[in-house]
This record gives C-alpha cells, sequence and structure tokens, in this order.
C-alpha cells in the first residue's frame, strides 16, 4: 500500500468516501486547478469530479472561484480535518440530545420482553462497529473485566473512545485488567497507554480477542488481521450473554492472567 493510499484509508475515518478522498488529496498536490486539468490528471470522470467536487465545497473541504473555467483548490489539512471533526461532533450533540425522547417513543412500539432471562448471540461485523460495541460493553460493565487481545488490537483501540471507556469504568471503582502479547520491548510504553487498571504481558493462545465482564457478558472473535486499518469490514465478533460461555471465558482468562508478567516488571528491565 503506498502513501496515498494509507492517507485515502485513514481519511476514510472521517467520513470521506474514497473518491472524495482521491480528489481532496489530489488537489493538495495540485493546487489551484480548473476541474477539467483536475479530472484529466486524476482519471476521473468530469461528471464524477464535479459530484465529488460539489461534496467536498459542502463541507467546506475545498474552495471554487466563480470564474469561467472554475479553479478550485484543497484547503489546508489542518483546517480540513478540523472541520471534518466538528461535522461528527455535532453529529452526536445532536443524536445525544434526541436518544431520550427516540428511546421513549421506541418503547410504545416495542414488544415487552419475556420475564424469563434467554441467552442471546449476535455476530457484529467492522472493526468501527467492533470497537464501539467493546466501548459500550466497558461503559455500561458493572463487575470487573478482562481484556485479552493481540498488541495490534491494544494499539487500534488507543485511537478509539476505548481509552476513554476503561477511563470511566476505572472511575466506578471496576477494575479493567489487560492481558496482550510482545516481544518488542519498545511496544511496552504503548501498551501502558491504554490504561487499565494493570496490565499484563503473555502467551495468548491464538490471535484473537475476548473482553469478557464476569458473570455478565463476552465478546470474542477468531483470528485477527494486523493491519491498522480501523475500518476493515472483514472483521467480526461473537457478542453473547450465554451465562456458560461468559464463565468459561472468565476461566480461561484468569489462568493466562495467572500464566503473564505484568507489565512494570517488563519495563524496569
Amino acid at each position: 500500500m503506498n502513501v496515498n493510499e494509507e492517507l485515502v484509508n485513514s481519511l476514510s475515518n472521517f467520513g470521506l468516501e474514497e473518491p472524495d478522498a482521491v480528489m481532496y488529496l489530489g488537489l493538495l498536490q495540485m493546487g489551484s486547478v480548473t476541474v477539467g486539468s483536475m479530472s484529466s490528471k486524476l482519471e476521473i470522470d468530469r461528471g464524477k469530479a464535479y459530484r465529488a467536487l460539489n461534496r467536498l465545497r459542502n463541507l467546506g473541504l475545498v474552495s471554487t472561484t466563480f470564474s469561467n473555467p472554475t479553479i478550485c483548490q484543497a484547503v489546508n489539512p489542518e483546517d480540513a480535518l478540523s472541520i471534518m471533526i466538528q461535522k461528527r461532533e455535532d453529529e452526536i450533540t445532536t443524536m445525544q440530545k434526541l436518544a431520550k425522547k427516540i428511546a421513549n417513543d421506541l418503547k410504545h412500539v416495542s414488544k415487552e420482553n419475556s420475564t424469563n432471562e434467554v441467552s442471546s448471540f449476535s455476530i457484529i461485523q467492522g472493526r468501527s462497529n467492533i470497537y464501539a460495541r467493546i466501548g459500550k460493553l466497558i461503559q455500561v460493565s458493572t463487575n470487573s473485566l478482562f481484556i485479552v487481545t493481540t498488541v495490534e488490537d491494544v494499539l487500534r483501540m488507543y485511537h478509539t473512545s476505548i481509552p476513554e471507556k476503561i477511563a470511566l469504568c476505572k472511575n466506578k471503582g471496576i477494575e479493567v485488567k489487560l492481558l496482550t502479547d510482545t516481544k518488542s520491548d519498545n511496544l511496552l510504553p504503548l501498551i501502558a497507554r491504554l490504561n487499565a487498571t494493570e496490565t499484563r504481558v503473555g502467551k495468548l493462545p491464538s490471535k484473537s480477542r475476548i473482553i469478557v465482564e464476569k458473570d455478565t457478558q463476552l465478546i470474542m472473535s477468531g483470528s485477527i488481521k494486523e493491519s491498522m486499518d480501523l475500518n476493515d469490514e472483514s472483521d467480526s465478533i461473537l457478542y453473547t450473554n450465554s451465562s456458560e460461555m461468559v464463565s468459561n471465558m472468565h476461566s480461561l482468562c484468569n489462568h493466562l492472567w495467572k500464566k503473564s508478567k505484568p507489565l512494570e516488571v517488563l519495563m524496569k528491565k
């Protein structure tokens, strides 16, 4: 993957679709150009170029002139990223304000649940959805937690809301134990940044993840790709509140925990 492909992939985390990200990067590299020149150099159909340009202009990421032909120019990266972050923050604020009313409205159309507790299972696909679900599990937890996962997964989590969710959990007096694996001493300070209550490093049974709240709920997955792509759609997890599975996985995590070494000890070597 070349630099431009990595940047296009990174911009998708800010809500830019691939054609728009390609055009924004192209404009940054070309400077002020006409739409015709831009579409020719980027090998984009002129109609598609105009549609992408309109989307970028509406987002505030591109400026255009009233001249004929139209000259377009990309907004500098710092301002562009700030604009996209502000847009997301505004969307979250709107959702937060609407959430209570919508939740009450939905209760009126929801079928009442049976009083008998039934174990549930669900499959969640795509890393952005997965990290949101992990964050939710951590946020609502009332019992101690194990997070057992690869070092690559830990490093990706740092770029999500999970560290903040862990901090909220700790503020409630709930213990969050992180167990991961690495052969590189250089990664130990990065692992520590997740700021779990206690962190250990040891051998994991596989390249998978387990997040389990004692006696309550469980997230687990199969083998995880090592790429740092936060939008990998091939990644998936199983979520369940099955008491048997939760108990079994919690016991496994306890076993792995006892055989691992505290991060603080390893960092002092």
